[in-house]
């Protein structure tokens, strides 16, 4: 008999940099919140064998069946996903976002974990955005993990999730206060990374650095942030990473853009 569960609705905010194993090939890690608040981190998400229609982006609407992660993984949001059973069910509309992220809002990342939890979504306090050029030794340990992903998959065709060629010459972190004290997270959402690309294509580099600087260290924050903390599966290495920079406003009076 058939352990899946019955489908899960979930919104997608958190698409993790992909990983390639032994048993699933290449896949990427989906965190999203349901309709209560509540955190569900589906895993594996093999993109190379969903069809175009179940393919999803960011504030999407998502539901699977879905089976306990455990042993391997002890976190309770994770969810081991059944990708044939998923269907994109809509688009969280622009006007719906803010307060739909602002349910699932807390205010102690340490209260979270004391209570179990491996996903949480905070307002940092003083965000500050940093840019750093990345050293020729990191360059080059990346763009080996890159060329790896792109030259045994096309997981990406016809997705908006689009993996490039190239690493970026650089790193994308956040230096912010959280319970009184200074934490400093490199940023791993896809999205700071993609817009890099695309407008330096546009723009060029010093350009891109001036706006991102704008967009990320100063626009958001003032409208309206929210972190996406997510932990690692390995115990050892169960600290918080900042998996996601989310536009939040402050209220249901702010812009809705």
């Amino acid at each position: 008999m058939s352990d899946w569960q019955d489908p899960v609705e979930v919104c997608v905010v958190v698409k993790a940099a992909p990983e390639t194993g032994q048993t699933h090939g290449e896949t990427v890690c989906v965190a999203g919140i349901d309709i209560y608040g509540n955190w569900h981190r589906l895993y594996p998400m093999p993109f190379k064998l969903l069809n175009n229609a179940q393919r999803f982006s960011r504030w999407d609407i998502i539901s699977t069946r879905w089976r306990s992660a455990k042993p391997k993984d002890l976190r309770p949001e994770s969810k081991r996903v059944d990708h044939e059973s998923l269907v994109k069910v809509r688009e969280v509309k622009k006007s719906e976002r803010h307060e739909f992220a602002r349910r699932a809002i807390v205010e102690s990342l340490t209260e979270e974990k004391e209570k179990g939890r491996s996903f949480a979504l905070i307002r940092p306090e003083n965000p500050e955005f940093i840019i750093r050029p990345l050293s020729d030794a990191a360059k080059t340990k990346h763009q080996r993990r890159r060329d790896t992903l792109l030259s045994q998959t096309d997981m990406f065709s016809g997705d908006s999730t689009v993996l490039t060629p190239d690493v970026a010459p650089y790193s994308f972190h956040y230096r912010f206060e959280h319970e009184g004290k200074t934490l400093t997270h490199t940023c791993i959402d896809w999205e700071t990374e993609r817009t890099f690309f695309k407008w330096r294509e546009q723009y060029g580099e010093e350009a891109t650095l001036r706006a991102m600087r704008k967009k990320w260290g100063q626009d958001m924050p003032e409208r309206g942030v929210a972190f996406a903390m997510g932990t690692h599966r390995v115990t050892k290495f169960n600290k918080w990473l900042l998996s996601g920079v989310i536009r939040v406003d402050r209220s249901a009076q702010a812009s809705l853009i």
